[in-house]
């Protein structure tokens, strides 16, 4: 998967994965469209030669950022839900620390996610961009859903009614993740309302 960008024998002089974090994060920040190969070179330290030979071409580059950003920010991001003994507990947490994030970091929080970002840009004319942000659904409402799961297993909550949850948390996350690019401070309200209304599914 990973090639070098210089002739046969010789080492590197850059590490993959940090061209790969300066790229994500430019592209985090400005949009697909809205960054230039140069700009690309300006951020990685790579000239247009090098990029074209390590990545291939700039969607390709994307593409790997994307992924970059999928094994390393949102599995950070979700941690706490992915633990083995994560319940109802974990996904009120969830929110309640995305509204404390948005509040705290408002500059941030206006780049929103990468995902989400893509998915708004690119994902209803670029085939090639469709599958990570299905993917990236189907992953938000599997981890909730094993969440919901435990809880239900633990006699927290209703079992019938964790697929129909898992799938609203979903939708409720990705627009909230839209909502912050707006305004940081609504999008923190309605994080710690999800936190309330996930709490009250807990059987009383």
């Amino acid at each position: 998967m990973w090639r070098n960008c210089h002739a046969v024998g010789r080492p590197k002089s850059y590490h993959r994965d940090d061209v790969l974090a300066a790229a994500r994060d430019l592209f985090w920040e400005r949009g697909y469209e809205a960054t230039s190969i140069t700009d690309l070179e300006q951020h990685t330290g790579l000239n247009r030669s090098s990029i074209y030979e390590e990545f291939g071409s700039k969607h390709d580059l994307f593409e790997a950022a994307l992924a970059c950003y999928a094994d390393q920010v949102i599995s950070m991001l979700f941690a706490e839900i992915r633990d083995d003994g994560a319940g109802l507990d974990a996904v009120v947490g969830f929110f309640a620390q995305l509204a404390e994030l948005f509040r705290c970091n408002q500059a941030i929080s206006t780049r929103g996610c990468l995902m989400i970002n893509t998915t708004a840009e690119l994902a209803a004319r670029d085939e090639r961009v469709r599958p990570a942000a299905a993917k990236y659904r189907d992953r938000v409402r599997t981890d909730f859903a094993v969440a919901l799961e435990r809880a239900a297993a633990s006699g927290e909550i209703d079992a019938r009614l964790i697929e129909a949850r898992a799938s609203l948390l979903a939708s409720t996350l990705m627009g909230i993740w839209l909502a912050v690019r707006i305004d940081p401070v609504d999008a923190a309200a309605v994080c710690e309302f999800a936190a309330r209304e996930v709490a009250s599914w807990r059987w009383q």
